[in-house]
């Protein structure tokens, strides 16, 4: 197992070079980061503990194509990553964003600067050009912390025209997809946008709430109408999870009517605009991915006027075949569970952590008293957390809860808790 403390980790962020391409790489010693300003301000990979979690196109590798070559005429370049674009999509009206392609904000260039470069914290800015268009320039920053698994990344649209515009903040991150890629959201329901053959490999459990999106050999886009900010994309194969976490706004209106859409980029044809899409057809074609969209609630905004909206990204590995919950401090595969035995106490359960410390099984009474605090190992997000372990009880205790401490003895808090049957 391998721990924060061992690692001596600093924050860097240095200019390098991933896959050809020139890129700003920031690093903790846990996650690493390439950057890539020169096409949309991507963020081209994430690598965490040496699993790279995003897609990238090997065909496209090294390659930056001019914006004449980068439109409707000549097809989208699809290089992968993570990007930002103003929603929402569609091409019935001025008030929708009809890309990609689009040479301003997904195939333009994007400004770059490095805002902190210390050993506890890097961040870099990314700023696009102007686009007369939508009347935005997108903004995102970077932000990565010392023996830290996660990521935070502040997006912002900024009216730099003469009019008011509303629009929202679409973030969309591809990521392989394989026969064991699944996709978990906590929702109340989901629709189907885009695909002219029905999307069947997802199920939602009405009682849960759970959203599970398998990955099929079948091109489809979903609209889902998140109960909780965050969706999770396992990968059962390395047993690695990326979950990203963001804020609701409940009541609020948002483009598409839905705050998080999954595309599933795989063979068939999609209808937009009146024309049948073939995915074989592109120009410059793509392997299967899966996009996880996230997506701001509709925003006016006057001349001068900006909007920021946040999410994080938490990388851990998981001995799970599903996440049910996410929390600060962790995603849970299996709640924690509790069994009376002869011995006392025996509880079980399976999470991904987020950050490094230690962990304790804490007995508690009915009147909320803390009987014992018995410790639980070592967490890291770096090894799966599974939790087989049996503890002394007494009369009178009514739950047991899993807590987690950083490295200094700060409570970070509950990852989860379990009364006694």
């Amino acid at each position: 197992m391998t721990h924060a403390s061992d690692l001596h980790s600093m924050c860097s962020v240095s200019r390098s070079e991933y896959r050809g391409w020139p890129t700003y790489t920031l690093s903790n010693g846990i996650l690493t980061l390439f950057v890539f300003p020169d096409v949309g301000g991507r963020i081209i990979q994430l690598s965490f503990n040496g699993h790279e979690y995003l897609y990238v196109n090997p065909r496209l590798g090294g390659k930056v194509y001019p914006p004449e070559e980068n439109d409707l005429k000549t097809g989208w370049k699809n290089y992968g990553g993570s990007k930002v674009w103003p929603a929402p999509q569609g091409w019935s009206s001025d008030a929708e964003w009809p890309g990609p392609p689009d040479p301003v904000l997904d195939g333009g260039r994007y400004a770059c600067q490095v805002l902190e470069n210390r050993p506890e914290a890097v961040s870099l800015q990314l700023t696009s050009p102007y686009d007369e268009y939508s009347g935005l320039a997108l903004e995102r920053v970077v932000q990565l912390s010392r023996e830290a698994a996660s990521v935070a990344i502040v997006h912002t649209m900024r009216n730099c025209s003469v009019r008011p515009v509303r629009w929202g903040i679409w973030q969309v991150t591809q990521q392989p997809a394989g026969a064991q890629t699944q996709v978990f959201a906590r929702a109340t329901e989901f629709s189907q946008m885009f695909g002219d053959e029905p999307y069947t490999a997802v199920t939602l459990d009405s009682k849960k709430k759970i959203l599970r999106i398998r990955c099929a050999d079948v091109v489809g886009k979903l609209a889902v109408h998140a109960k909780s900010g965050w969706l999770a994309t396992l990968q059962g194969q390395s047993g690695m999870a990326l979950v990203e976490t963001f804020r609701l706004f409940p009541g609020a209106k948002y483009p598409d009517g839905a705050p998080v859409e999954f595309w599933n980029n795989a063979r068939g044809t999609f209808t937009i605009h009146g024309d049948k899409i073939d995915l074989r057809d592109t120009s410059v074609e793509v392997d299967s991915h899966i996009e996880t969209e996230i997506l701001s609630p509709w925003t006016e905004l006057e001349p001068g006027q900006e909007y920021s909206f946040r999410i994080q990204w938490n990388c851990c590995a998981m001995d799970a075949d599903a996440i049910v919950d996410v929390n600060f401090c962790a995603a849970v595969g299996d709640p924690l569970r509790v069994q009376p035995v002869r011995e006392g106490l025996r509880v079980t359960g399976s999470f991904g952590l987020f950050h490094f410390g230690r962990l304790e099984l804490v007995t508690i009474l009915r009147d909320g008293a803390v009987v014992e605090i018995n410790p639980a190992g070592a967490a890291s997000p770096l090894d799966a957390c599974r939790i087989d372990q049996t503890i002394p009880t007494q009369a009178g205790v009514a739950r047991v809860s899993l807590r987690l401490r950083d490295k200094e003895g700060k409570l970070l808090g509950t990852i989860s808790h379990a009364n006694i049957p």
